[in-house]
């Protein structure tokens, strides 16, 4: 492969705001021998830039991160008006753009992870500049399965999201659940969408070198303290486990959210405080060690894009526990863990206790070689690489 294919990478969102599977999946990307650059607009309002300071936000500023060019820069939000806030984040981005093409010259395609807004943001730049571009979607609310999901799109989203799926080149659809959401607003763009899972770094997420001790029985919940992510009827379950067991076990979530206190209160009334740890935001690295040291990871998601967490659980060999919620409904199987239907904590709390008794029937090693045959870097990545060369040949 000539060495200046080179593909600009715009996501959505990007560390430090969460965003790290973008990063590690641009990472791999680079390493299919593409020159990788990264334009990261972040997002941000008065609290944020007064904590960070206006020279740790500066307009435009490029910097080696892991081997990545990155481009950043910020947009200061409006309090209170998100369609304002879009239109300036997506056209902010395209100033951005321009600055970049002048000092490191054209790329040859443009990867946007998200239509909200990366995807609306490379429309724009295709009509000014004729670049094309593919959209990889990643938004669980196109999961469409229930109500609360269809409230998040507001009526002006819609023409932004046709405009920005009809001109791409190409949808790749991280999970085929997002497909009903998708198709029932611009069901145009279906005949160029096709599904690639999404990836696990091989060399990070790997199993204990010792085998897991199950006395305690360790269940790890990770992911946003939201109503979406279902970690109430988590709640409900293990107080609902704990009255018909014996067996001693505990239940370990990490990650942070607007829901926080609102849950610690309802796991002191359920009278289960001492049973349920919250951990808060965690680093890859104490994430891995989160994995390592539990016995099964459980996702009572409401609905959900794909899962991320499940595969790089499975990756360290852990068994799963989640609901029907779209993402986990291809991931989950019968020889990696149980699939019981969304919002019904005594399921939930059944599934926890079948998992407790039966932990022996499932194989790490097949779980972790399951993920990797699948969802592994090396695999997705082809997948992307073969697409962007036919889409360049094109």
């Amino acid at each position: 492969m000539k060495e200046e294919k080179r593909i600009l990478i715009i996501p959505s969102w990007y560390p430090p705001d969460g965003g790290y599977f973008f990063k590690e999946h641009s990472e791999a990307l680079q390493k299919k021998g593409w020159r990788v650059d990264v334009l990261v607009n972040r997002l941000v309002g008065i609290r944020l830039l007064m904590q960070a300071g206006r020279s740790a936000l500066r307009p435009y500023r490029v910097r080696d991160e892991n081997g990545l060019r990155v481009i950043r820069s910020f947009y200061m939000k409006m309090p209170g008006n998100e369609k304002y806030n879009i239109l300036g984040w997506a056209r902010q981005c395209a100033r951005i753009y321009r600055r970049y093409e002048k000092q490191f010259g054209r790329p040859d395609l443009i990867l946007a992870h998200s239509v909200t807004w990366a995807g609306y943001a490379s429309y724009l730049l295709r009509q000014r500049y004729g670049i094309p571009y593919v959209i990889v979607e990643h938004r669980s609310f196109f999961v469409w399965s229930s109500e609360e999901a269809r409230q998040m799109v507001e009526s002006y989203h819609v023409p932004l999201f046709k405009l920005a799926y009809d001109n791409c080149e190409k949808l790749i659809l991280v999970s085929d659940s997002l497909r009903k959401g998708i198709e029932s607003l611009v069901p145009s763009t279906m005949e160029r969408s096709m599904v690639i899972p999404n990836m696990i770094r091989e060399d990070l997420f790997l199993p204990p070198e010792e085998a897991r001790n199950s006395d305690p029985f360790v269940f790890l919940w990770a992911g946003r303290l939201e109503h979406v992510k279902g970690v109430d009827l988590l709640l409900e379950a293990v107080k609902s486990l704990s009255d018909k067991t014996d067996v001693v076990f505990s239940v370990r979530l990490a990650g942070k959210g607007s829901l926080r206190a609102e849950l610690e209160q309802q796991a002191v009334a359920l009278g289960v405080n001492d049973l349920v740890s919250f951990l808060g935001r965690l680093s890859r690295e104490e994430m891995l060690k989160e994995m390592q040291e539990a016995n099964c990871k459980v996702l009572p998601s409401r609905y959900e894009a794909f899962g991320v967490v499940l595969i790089e659980a499975m990756a360290t060999g852990l068994p799963l526990i989640a609901t029907r919620s779209g993402g986990p409904d291809s991931i989950v199987t019968k020889e990696n863990g149980l699939l019981i239907e969304r919002e019904n904590a005594d399921e939930l709390a059944g599934a926890m206790q079948e998992m407790m008794a039966n932990i022996n029937a499932y194989s790490a090693q097949k779980i972790r070689a399951q993920c990797l045959k699948r969802y592994g870097d090396s695999s997705v990545m082809e997948q992307y690489n073969q697409l962007f060369l036919q889409l360049l040949a094109e």
